[in-house]
Order: C-alpha cells, then sequence, then structure tokens
C-alpha cells in the first residue's frame, strides 16, 4: 500500500518517466502516441498538485522536482518539434523561439537551485506565470494534435493541415513573447535579491 505523502512524488517521477518515451515516438512520427504521453505527463503535473494539497504535503524533494518536471516535459516538447519536417518548413516554429523558451525557464530553475542553497530564499513568481504555462502546455497539444491529424488522414488532410498550423503558429509567437515577458518580469521582481545574494557567494 502506498503511502498518501508519496503519491505527489510518484506523479512527478512518473511525469519525468514518460518524457523519453514521448521524445522517442516524437522522433518516430509516431504522433498520435506522442500526444497520449505527453497529456498523461500533463495530468500528472495537476494530479501531484492536487494530491499535494489535498493531503498537505510539501517536501523539498517535490518542491525541487516538480517544476524541474515541468520544465524538461515543455522543452522536450518544443525541441521535438524542431526536428518535425513540416513544423520547421512551414515556418510554424523556429530555433529563436524555443531559444527564448529554453533560456527562460533553464536561467530560472538554475536561480532557484542557487537560491534555495543559499538557505531556501523565496523569489517572487508573477501570477501571470501560471497563464504562461497553461499556453506552453495547450500550444503544445494543438501542435501535437494537429501533426496527428495529418499523420491519420494523410490524402485529404493539405488544405485542413495548413489551416492547423496557422493557428499552431500564432499560439506559438503568443507563448514564445508570453514566456519572455514573464522571465523579464522575474528577473526584475527579484533584482536586488539576486545581486545581494549572488554578490555574496
Amino acid at each position: 500500500m502506498i503511502k498518501k505523502e508519496y503519491i505527489p512524488n510518484i506523479l512527478t517521477i512518473l511525469r519525468i518517466v514518460l518524457i523519453p518515451i514521448f521524445i522517442f515516438y516524437m522522433l518516430s512520427l509516431n504522433y498520435l502516441i506522442a500526444l497520449i504521453c505527453f497529456s498523461m505527463a500533463s495530468i500528472t503535473d495537476w494530479a501531484d498538485g492536487y494530491f499535494a494539497r489535498k493531503f498537505d504535503v510539501v517536501s523539498s524533494f517535490g518542491t525541487f522536482l516538480d517544476p524541474l518536471a515541468d520544465k524538461l516535459l515543455v522543452l522536450s516538447a518544443f525541441y521535438s518539434f524542431l526536428q518535425v519536417d513540416i513544423l520547421v518548413k512551414s515556418g510554424t516554429i523556429h530555433i529563436w523561439m524555443v531559444g527564448i523558451i529554453l533560456f527562460r525557464d533553464i536561467s530560472i530553475t538554475v536561480l532557484r537551485v542557487i537560491m534555495n542553497s543559499k538557505g531556501n530564499i523565496v523569489l517572487v513568481t508573477s501570477k501571470i506565470a501560471k497563464l504562461k504555462t497553461f499556453s506552453q502546455i495547450i500550444t503544445i497539444i494543438w501542435i501535437l494534435s494537429s501533426l496527428t491529424f495529418s499523420e491519420i488522414w494523410v490524402e485529404e488532410s493539405e488544405s485542413t493541415l495548413k489551416q492547423l498550423l496557422n493557428i499552431s503558429y500564432s499560439l506559438v509567437i503568443t507563448t514564445t513573447f508570453l514566456t519572455l515577458y514573464t522571465g523579464v518580469h522575474y528577473y526584475y521582481s527579484n533584482g536586488r535579491k539576486l545581486i545581494h545574494v549572488l554578490s555574496n557567494r
């Protein structure tokens, strides 16, 4: 019998386990299975937070691993999209978009690790950061669904797929600039605290 306090961390670990499986099916061009894997991983993201609140469980392990798992999941998806010819050739996604998302998420994750090592210092997080995460997840699921459509209905999908990719581009560009904005806001809101802590390393 699994102790209830372990459930959030188990779900977080499951999300991490799903990431390489998701990447494998993406690179194998099996978009339907990739969509299922990503959707399952996204559900665990919601579920671990739900059970953590329900059982009032907070651990340093979960506090560190949960946001890291989220970043790895999102970044693995956007990186995989760069390997999909139809997305790159149609201009749906560009390396600079992925670069902005990657730099923002990795740099802030590293800073959080440094702050925790300095005494579990809490940094201010923008309220719009949750909207950024939601936007990233919706964008990825939409693109995966569009690719799944093209995979199943190959002959009939050309005009419809073009429309889906146009929407995908709009979602990606919105998500990119929303991610950039939350990153700038994060550094601005925590600037003094970061300078003080980092200058006393």
